[in-house]
């Protein structure tokens, strides 16, 4: 069975590369609740991370099903890092998150 796929946009402030950006994702994940990232399919789609001076902008897909598990765990990560989330935009379709103009 195909499971839906949820798109969401992230801004991450205190972060001023793409490697840096997926590296605090998932370790954030990982310490507030273990195996999340495997059960939620958790990805960070790497040909639409964008960054600026101190702003990195980023496209993650998660299962439809643990959606809101993630996007609380991901909240709770200026308790790990010097940086802070904003979900910019949550979609069903990568289409329109493209078009979004960082």
């Amino acid at each position: 069975m195909r499971y839906k796929k949820r798109y969401f946009l992230l801004e991450l402030e205190g972060v001023s590369n793409p490697e840096d950006f997926e590296k605090q994702l998932y370790s954030t994940l990982n310490r507030i609740e273990p195996f999340l990232s495997i059960r939620s399919n958790f990805r960070v789609i790497r040909d639409l991370t964008k960054t600026d001076d101190y702003k990195t902008f980023g496209v993650i897909a998660v299962n439809n099903e643990y959606k809101y598990r993630v996007i609380f765990s991901l909240s709770l990560i200026s308790k790990f890092y010097k940086s802070n989330l904003l979900t910019i935009m949550n979609s069903g379709n990568i289409k329109k998150i493209k078009s979004f103009k960082f």
